[in-house]
């Protein structure tokens, strides 16, 4: 009875120590990533990052000029690898959905894309 007892509490304690070391995220300071972003991001007017706290990042750029759909794709892909080089992980984008709009002052919200975890990026024209 005390073997079995014993090997049941030692097996859960393990499973416990599996399951909280494979459900953690990376350990990144993702504000400090964004403020970082924010301050170095160069190409366009103005940029806004959020970040919830959790797993959602929200990134939005301010242009002057109308952009292609090629060009905003560039733009995004840039956006995704600035923010790995801030936070210091190539796997941010493992643990963290990304919501990214180019928006114009004269013409509104251009281009919307998102990265949701496991997925290719998905960019949307808004005409």
């Amino acid at each position: 009875m005390k073997r079995t007892y014993l090997i049941f509490t030692t097996l859960s304690i393990v499973l416990l120590i599996l399951f909280a070391g494979c459900s953690q995220q990376p350990d990144i300071d993702m504000s400090k990533a964004l403020d970082e972003w924010r301050e170095h991001f160069e190409g366009v007017e103005t940029v806004a990052a959020s970040f919830d706290g959790e797993s959602n990042i929200k990134l939005r750029v301010m242009v002057e000029e109308q952009l292609t759909q090629e060009e905003a794709v560039l733009l995004f892909n840039h956006m995704l690898d600035s923010i790995i080089e801030y936070s210091n992980s190539s796997d941010v984008w493992d643990n963290y959905n990304g919501y990214f709009e180019i928006v114009s002052y004269d013409d509104g919200m251009l281009y919307e894309a998102t990265k949701l975890i496991g997925e290719d990026l998905d960019v949307i024209t808004s005409e």
